[in-house]
């Protein structure tokens, strides 16, 4: 039997002008047809104006905390030469995959909270753990300190912050919302991308202290001024009370299946983010150092590019098609594209083309979640539905180490794992995308 969108997604409206010019973004945003709101009481988004401050406020935050994860690659290869030199791969991949394990560990908390509470305390407090978590990374001197303080701080930090900042965008936007919401999440891409070139070069300059305690200086400075720029549209009485645990979404296999696709997708997303200096340095071993990170760069700025445009795209085609077209073709460009690739040209290719769609499900979780059961409670789903990522994020990457180490340097054993895992992602998403809506060629 069919489970309902939501006990608060969808009624029959009246065919007037209004409800004409918001027909066409209704499957972008159902919750505006919410049961028990008269039609002319429904206060529609504004698509603009001071949303795209809210959205700017919202893109520093992201960059700067969800972002420091995609500079990991840099980090891991500085640790593996200078500092831990007798710590595995699979060890140091493991501390690299902590902060995201235990943010969607824990993001279903504050989403959930911050949607009966409101936003910004949590933003703030999300914002100050992170500028001291960077601050104690200057005194840290053993691997458990490193484990503590980027692990487990900023992971829960980033639990504070990425939920309602891929929620928010839902409040200012309707026609656009995918597009919004595709910025949000480019920014931890645009962070990243900076950051690996600006953190390698002050790696080798300056040090490891002296390159956290500049880092914490710009990371306070830019939050704290994201801060101000982020508001809710919200009335303090439209927050909804807190259902910790909503049993509709457990009953509902389109939610496993959706639930299905993240837990395979995350299983292989890591991988190519964090071996490809290792990746280009075994290949090419006479590399600078700067060309050896450069293609994790070129990776973080094409995964902007796509996940900007991929919201733009979703927004036409619908969500779910968009969702399905670039796990697919992540898996893909790993197993046709990084299998075969040696020269310098070849893993720059790649990194240009697996940044493109390989990042493109987390700016596009928000809007199929709100395509499959409204916006309502849109900041605890999107915890709930980051719950799904955990398993990959702790451990594919380390995986994928493993992998590498017990197959002698075996890199199309690496590529095969990560990549079979996403195509498989993309295949179970199958059934959410036609239970819902039969028809191949339909925009959903």
């Amino acid at each position: 039997m069919d489970t309902p969108r939501s006990e608060k997604t969808h009624v029959d409206v009246c065919v007037d002008d209004k409800a004409f010019k918001y027909s066409e973004a209704r499957s972008a945003a159902p919750s505006v047809y919410e049961k028990g709101i008269p039609l002319q009481e429904v206060d529609l988004p504004p698509d603009g104006g001071r949303g795209w401050l809210v959205i700017f406020g919202c893109v520093i935050f992201s960059a700067a905390t969800v972002g420091w994860g995609y500079v990991w690659g840099v980090t891991e290869q500085y640790f593996k030469e200078q500092v831990f030199p007798d710590v595995s791969e699979s060890v140091l991949s493991t501390l690299g995959s902590m902060s995201g394990m235990i943010m969607t560990m824990l993001s279903v908390i504050p989403g959930k909270l911050a949607d009966r509470y409101g936003y910004k305390p949590f933003l703030a407090a999300g914002g100050i753990l992170w500028t001291l978590s960077m601050l104690a990374s200057v005194f840290a001197t053993q691997l458990w300190h490193y484990f503590v303080i980027m692990g487990l701080i900023q992971g829960l930090a980033n639990a504070l912050v990425y939920p309602l900042i891929v929620a928010l965008p839902a409040q200012w936007f309707l026609r656009y919302r995918g597009l919004a919401t595709g910025i949000v999440v480019a920014g931890s891409s645009i962070g990243g991308a900076v950051s690996s070139l600006i953190f390698r070069q002050m790696l080798t300059s300056l040090g490891l202290k002296k390159s956290f305690a500049i880092y914490t200086a710009i990371d306070g400075s830019l939050l704290f001024a994201a801060w101000f720029m982020i508001s809710e549209r919200r009335k303090p009485t439209e927050r909804k009370k807190i259902i910790w645990v909503d049993r509709s979404f457990f009953t509902d296999p389109v939610f496993w299946s959706l639930g299905g696709c993240f837990f395979f997708t995350v299983f292989g997303y890591l991988s190519p983010i964090f071996f490809l200096p290792t990746f280009a340095q075994e290949k090419l071993p006479n590399l600078s150092d700067l060309l050896t990170v450069l293609p994790v760069t070129m990776l973080n700025f094409s995964a902007a590019t796509g996940r900007t445009l991929i919201g733009f795209l979703a927004d036409r085609i619908g969500p779910v098609n968009a969702l399905w077209a670039v796990i697919m073709l992540s898996g893909l460009t790993q197993l046709l594209v990084w299998t075969f690739v040696s020269s310098y040209a070849g893993i720059m290719a790649f990194a240009i083309m697996y940044g493109f769609v390989c990042g493109c499900f987390l700016s596009l979780s928000p809007a199929v979640a709100a395509q499959l059961w409204g916006s309502g409670r849109l900041a605890g789903l999107s915890g709930l539905m980051l719950l799904f990522n955990l398993p990959g994020n702790s451990a594919g990457a380390p995986i994928g180490g493993a992998i590498l180490s017990a197959s002698g340097g075996n890199w199309f054993a690496v590529s095969c794992y990560s990549g079979g895992l996403q195509i498989l992602g993309a295949t179970v998403l199958l059934y959410a995308r036609f239970k819902r809506e039969p028809k191949v060629l339909a925009r959903y």
